[in-house]
């Protein structure tokens, strides 16, 4: 991590792929259980043995989640940095082939790439404010904007689970222009 002159440590490590690992806050996996039901998979898991999200299976950075089927009811918090499209293009490419039958997606707000408009025709929430995250950046928080991406059967669900942290929002199909 850079410093400025006055030893005060600048953001740069947040916006590189230096810093990967952004653990889910707490009330965000409560909100993801309450959507989804349970959690079947997270394939993007610190430990096998204490890990963060509560999930039925985890794969981690050595099981190479990238690798293997996904199945079920998802949550991933992919690392951030440049391979975060690999882990979009994979959910998407499991949800349309049916394995994963549900899924909530945690990722930074980036409306500008083409990873993030994968999810345009899913039901998006918007974190309002910046969330804390836990891990290497506990306590404080996130220096850019997170969104969820729900993919699955029940958008009213994840809707109400998620309504009072940000806005809702879902794609127009037929807007009318008058």
């Amino acid at each position: 991590m850079r410093t400025r002159t006055n030893s005060q440590p600048t953001l740069s490590i947040h916006f590189s792929s230096r810093s990967e690992e952004w653990y889910t806050p707490r009330d965000i996996l409560d909100r993801v259980v309450a959507a989804l039901g349970a959690i079947d998979l997270d394939p993007c898991s610190n430990s096998h043995t204490r890990p963060v999200v509560p999930a039925a299976r985890h794969f981690t950075r050595h099981d190479d989640g990238l690798s293997r089927p996904w199945f079920g009811r998802v949550f991933m918090n992919p690392p951030y940095g440049r391979e975060v499209k690999r882990w979009v293009v994979h959910l998407c490419a499991e949800h349309h082939a049916g394995r994963v039958t549900a899924a909530v997606a945690l990722v930074h707000a980036r409306t500008d790439t083409a990873w993030f408009n994968l999810f345009r025709d899913y039901t998006l929430c918007f974190v309002r404010g910046r969330l804390k995250f836990a891990g290497r950046g506990a306590g404080n928080s996130a220096p850019f904007p997170s969104v969820l991406a729900y993919l699955g059967p029940e958008p009213t669900q994840f809707a109400h689970v998620f309504r009072d942290i940000g806005g809702i929002y879902r794609r127009a199909d037929r807007l009318v222009v008058v």
